[in-house]
């Protein structure tokens, strides 16, 4: 199920899953930072995470591709092989 309402900008298929891959960066430092206690954000941790799973929740919502999108490519990569 969609989510109702437009994506932002006019991107690639390959651009807008680039934009989740870069956005969840922080946020697997940030929790590989917590659970290894690698000392980095010190006293900040959970700020950290609560912070990055926010913009990556924006970032997914509003840039990244959306189901039906990958649907539609799958299928069209399918029909195309045939």
């Amino acid at each position: 199920m969609d989510l109702p309402g437009n994506r932002l900008g006019n991107f690639s298929m390959n651009a807008r899953r680039a934009m989740v891959g870069f956005a969840s960066i922080p946020f697997f430092f940030a929790i590989a930072n917590y659970q290894f206690e690698w000392g980095f954000l010190e006293g900040h941790q959970k700020d950290a995470i609560a912070a990055s799973a926010v913009a990556l929740f924006l970032v997914i919502r509003y840039l990244g591709p959306t189901i039906q999108d990958i649907r539609n490519m799958r299928n069209a990569k399918k029909r195309s092989a045939q």
